[in-house]
C-alpha cells in the first residue's frame, strides 16, 4: 500500500511543486514577519556602518584598508561592499536590505545544491529533503542580523559556488578561484575554501589546476595575514577543562541540529548533540568505506577519482570540519562549550546533514535509496516544522531585545552597551542617521523629560518585582499580548528616573508543541522583563509597562518602584 501511495505521489507534479515550495514559503513568511530595521544586539551593524563616513574622502589605498580592516579577526570586504553599495544607491541603508541580500545568498545555495543533484539524473522527488533541511530557521540569528547574515550566508554561497565548479566543471578554474577569493574576504573560514577545491583538483587528476590553486592560496594567504593581529585567546591544551569542552564542543557543533533550539538548552541535550556529531561523522565514514582506496590512489596520482557528487559531498564535510576545528580552537576559552551552539553557527550542522544525504545518494545502490528516501523526506519535514515551533519565539524575543537596546543606547549616555564598544552617543546617532530607524519605543512620548510625570493610560500591576541573581525581574499578569502589526508590538517594561529611562524587552515563551497542535495557539500567556544590574545606574525608579500594539505605544502605571543601590 505504501509503495502504491509513493508511486501515485511521484506522478503528481502539483504535489511535487507543493513540497518544494512549502519550506521556502515558510522561510519567507518568518522573515517578513520578524525582520525589522534596528541594530542587532551586538552593535556589529553599527560598527560596520562606520565605514560610510570616512570612505568617501579616502584615496584608493585608504579605501582598501577600510574594506579589509579586521573585524575583529576577519576581513569583511563583502559585507562592507554591500553596505557601501546600498548607501551609494539609496543614500541610506535600511538594515532589512542587507538581511534580504544575505537571505537571497542563502536561497541561491539551494540552486547549487540542485545543480549538483541534477548530475545524478534521478527523480526530483529525491531533492525535496534538501529543501526542507536547508530552509529551516534554527540559525535565526543570521537571518535577522545584517552583518552576520552577510558574512555567514555569503561565505557559504561562495564556498558552494567554488566547490561546484571545482567538482563538476574543473576546467572552469577561474570561476572556482573567483568564488574562493570572494569567500576568503567574506568571513574567516572562507580562506579554507582554497585548500578544499585544491584537494578536489588533486583527486580528480587536474594537476595544472591543483598547482595554480596552490600558488593562489599562498599569495592570497600572504595578503590576508598582513597586519593580522588576533585578539582572542586560543584553546590551552594543558587545561583539562578546555580540552574536555573542546572535544565535546567540536562534535556538538556538527550535531547541533538535534538540539532543535538555539538557546536555553539543557546541558544533557547539548551533550546529546555531541553524541550525534560523532554519529554523523561515523555515518559519513561508513558511506565512504568503499571509496577510501580509490581516493588514496587518486591522491597519489595513480587514477583520477570519478564520482563527482561524492567529491561535492566530501568537500562540504571537509569545510564544516575545518570550521568546527577553528571555532573550537578560537572560541572555547571565551565562549566555553555552550558557545559552540550559538544560533549563527547552526547552519553548519544542516550543511553536514546535506553532505551526508548527497553521499548517500551518490554511494549507495538505487534499491537502498528508494527504500530510505521516503522516510528521510518525512523526517526532514517534521524536523523543519519542529525547529520552526521551537525557535520562532526566540527569534521574536531576539528582535525585541534589539529594539530595547536601541532605545537604551539613545537615552542613557552612560549605558553599558555603548561603553563596551567605546562608542559615544554622538557617533551612535550619526550612524543611526544612515539607517533611519524609527526607534519605535520612543514614539508618542518624550523619554528625555527630566521628571517622572508620565501620563498613564491606566493601572496594570505586575505579579513580581524582585532581584533574581544579578537581574531585576518584573513579571506581568497572565494576559495575552498579541502582536497585531509586527513583532515590534509587545509589552516592554520601563524603568524611569529623573536621569534615566531603561526599557527591557518582553520575553514570551512558546507553549509546548502538543498544546499548539491541540489548541492552535503559540505564545503562552503573560510576559516578563529583565534588567541586568550592571546596565542600571543607582537611583530611584518608577516601574511602567509600555505596551506597543498595532504600532502605537500606550504606557501603564504599575504602582511599583525600584531602588537600585551602589
Amino acid at each position: 500500500m505504501l509503495q502504491s501511495l509513493l508511486r501515485l505521489a511521484r506522478e503528481k507534479t502539483w504535489l511535487l511543486l507543493l513540497f518544494c515550495i512549502a519550506p521556502v514559503v515558510i522561510y519567507i513568511w518568518v522573515f517578513k514577519t520578524i525582520a525589522l530595521n534596528v541594530n542587532y544586539v551586538a552593535f556589529d551593524d553599527i560598527t560596520i556602518l562606520g565605514i560610510i563616513p570616512p570612505f568617501g574622502d579616502a584615496d584608493l589605498l585608504e579605501r582598501w584598508k577600510l574594506l579589509t580592516d579586521l573585524f575583529p579577526e576577519h576581513r569583511l570586504v563583502f559585507s562592507r561592499s554591500v553596505i557601501l553599495l546600498l548607501y551609494g544607491i539609496f543614500g541610506e541603508v535600511n538594515l532589512v536590505w542587507p538581511m534580504i541580500i544575505a537571505n537571497v545568498c542563502w536561497a541561491l545555495c539551494a540552486f547549487f545544491f540542485y545543480r549538483a543533484f541534477s548530475k545524478l539524473r534521478i527523480s526530483i522527488w529525491y531533492f525535496v529533503p534538501v529543501l526542507w533541511l536547508w530552509f529551516n530557521i534554527q540559525s535565526f540569528e543570521n537571518i535577522f542580523w545584517g552583518v552576520s547574515s552577510l558574512c555567514n550566508f555569503g561565505v557559504i554561497l561562495f564556498f558552494l559556488s567554488a566547490l561546484y565548479f571545482a567538482a563538476f566543471h574543473p576546467k572552469k578554474l577561474l570561476a572556482a578561484l573567483f568564488f574562493a577569493l570572494a569567500a576568503t574576504f567574506t568571513y574567516g573560514n572562507g580562506l579554507m575554501v582554497f585548500p578544499v577545491i585544491g584537494l578536489i583538483y588533486l583527486l580528480t587528476g587536474y594537476r595544472k589546476q591543483f598547482l595554480i590553486t596552490l600558488v593562489t592560496t599562498v599569495v592570497v594567504g600572504i595578503v590576508y595575514f598582513i597586519d593580522f593581529t588576533p585578539i582572542t585567546q586560543n584553546l590551552d591544551i594543558t587545561n583539562p577543562k578546555q580540552v574536555h569542552e573542546g572535544f565535546f564542543g567540536f562534535f556538538g557543533f556538527i550535531g547541533s541540529i538535534v538540539t532543535l533550539t538555539a538557546y536555553n538548552t539543557p546541558y544533557s541535550i547539548l551533550y546529546l548533540a555531541s553524541v550525534f556529531g560523532m554519529f554523523f561523522i561515523g555515518l559519513l565514514i561508513f558511506l565512504y568505506r568503499k571509496e577510501f582506496s580509490k581516493l588514496w590512489d587518486s591522491a597519489f596520482l595513480k587514477a583520477p577519482y570519478a564520482n563527482q557528487t561524492a567529491l561535492f559531498a566530501a568537500g562540504i564535510a571537509i569545510l564544516v570540519a575545518i570550521t568546527a576545528l577553528a571555532l573550537t580552537y578560537k572560541r572555547i576559552p571565551t565562549d566555553t562549550f555552550e558557545g559552540m551552539f550559538k544560533g549563527r553557527y547552526r547552519m553548519y550542522s544542516a550543511l553536514w546533514c546535506i553532505a551526508l544525504y548527497y553521499a548517500f545518494l551518490a554511494l549507495t545502490t538505487k534499491v537502498t535509496v528508494r527504500k530510505f528516501v521516503p522516510g528521510i523526506l518525512v523526517l526532514t519535514i517534521i524536523l523543519n516544522l519542529v525547529i520552526l515551533h521551537s525557535n520562532f519565539a526566540d527569534a521574536v524575543n531576539n528582535r525585541r531585545a534589539a529594539i530595547a537596546q536601541e532605545f537604551n543606547a539613545r537615552f542613557n549616555a552612560d549605558w553599558l552597551g555603548l561603553s563596551m564598544f567605546s562608542m559615544d552617543q554622538q557617533h551612535y546617532e550619526k550612524i543611526r542617521s544612515y539607517y533611519k530607524s524609527r526607534d519605535p519605543l520612543a514614539e508618542g512620548w518624550n523619554p528625555d523629560k527630566k521628571n517622572l510625570d508620565i501620563q498613564c493610560d491606566s493601572l496594570l500591576t505586575p505579579e513580581i518585582v524582585e532581584k533574581v541573581g544579578n537581574h531585576i525581574v518584573i513579571r506581568f499578569p497572565q494576559d495575552f499580548f498579541k502582536a497585531e502589526r509586527d513583532y515590534s508590538d509587545g509589552p516592554y517594561i520601563l524603568l524611569k528616573s529623573a536621569e534615566h529611562a531603561y526599557v527591557s524587552p518582553p520575553y514570551q515563551a512558546a507553549v509546548p508543541l502538543k498544546t499548539t497542535l491541540r489548541r492552535l495557539m503559540y505564545f503562552s500567556k503573560g510576559a516578563y522583563g529583565s534588567f541586568h544590574e550592571a546596565t542600571v545606574e543607582p537611583g530611584s525608579y518608577q516601574v511602567y509597562l509600555l505596551v506597543r500594539k498595532n504600532g502605537m505605544n500606550r504606557i501603564y502605571c504599575t504602582g511599583k518602584t525600584w531602588e537600585e543601590k551602589e
